[in-house]
């Protein structure tokens, strides 16, 4: 079993605020964390990123700063060049950020989240949250997300190939527990080039 601060250190880029430094845990918990992860996905990146001596940053952070600056587009993992739409990734950059509130009442439910993803409901436009950040410290996390592209690509490459055993390929794309079933026939696949 892992001692508390351990477990703090391997949970706190996921954990809410309200849990993480409270112990006050909300139903809207899981909605933070489903944001991070979210954000994840989009850039292609891990949330919490250490670096020499106590330097830690912070995906969420960098999110922030780029839509502050009206550059969410630099947060979307290179890797993808230009096989994506933007409209789709801008939509779910936002609904993480919409996710990540400080204030649990101010994160959308779930079913919401659902929808605007779908397209079904609009992204809300996101208030800034007022975090204060320095010149410097942007810098350095622009130098830190932006640095070594090839070098972040290997190591992400090497990384996704570790597994706990050998693939099959076998593995259902579907299950019971998804909400929709995947369905290769359908317009989004066909149009998708």
């Amino acid at each position: 079993m892992l001692q508390t601060p351990a477990l703090f250190l391997l949970c706190s880029g996921y954990m809410a605020p309200e849990y993480a430094m409270h112990g006050y845990l909300t139903e809207k918990a899981d909605i933070y964390s489903f944001g991070i992860v979210a954000l994840e996905v989009v850039s292609g990146r891990s949330n919490t990123s250490y670096q020499k001596k106590e330097k830690c940053f912070y995906l969420l952070d960098w999110a922030r700063v780029l839509k502050g600056r009206g550059n969410l587009m630099d947060l979307v993992d290179q890797r993808l060049g230009s096989h994506f739409d933007k409209k789709e990734v801008l939509a779910m950059i936002n609904v993480a950020l919409l996710c990540t509130n400080a204030t649990p009442a101010l994160r959308p439910p779930m079913s919401s989240v659902v929808s605007m993803l779908e397209g079904k409901v609009a992204v809300p436009v996101l208030d800034s949250e007022g975090t204060i950040i320095t010149e410097e410290t942007i810098e350095a996390m622009r130098k830190h997300f932006k640095g070594d592209e090839d070098q972040a690509v290997d190591e992400n490459i090497t990384k996704s190939m570790l597994t706990d055993g050998p693939w099959t390929g076998t593995a259902s794309s579907t299950s019971a527990n998804d909400l929709y079933p995947i369905n290769p026939d359908t317009d989004y696949w066909r149009n998708r080039e």
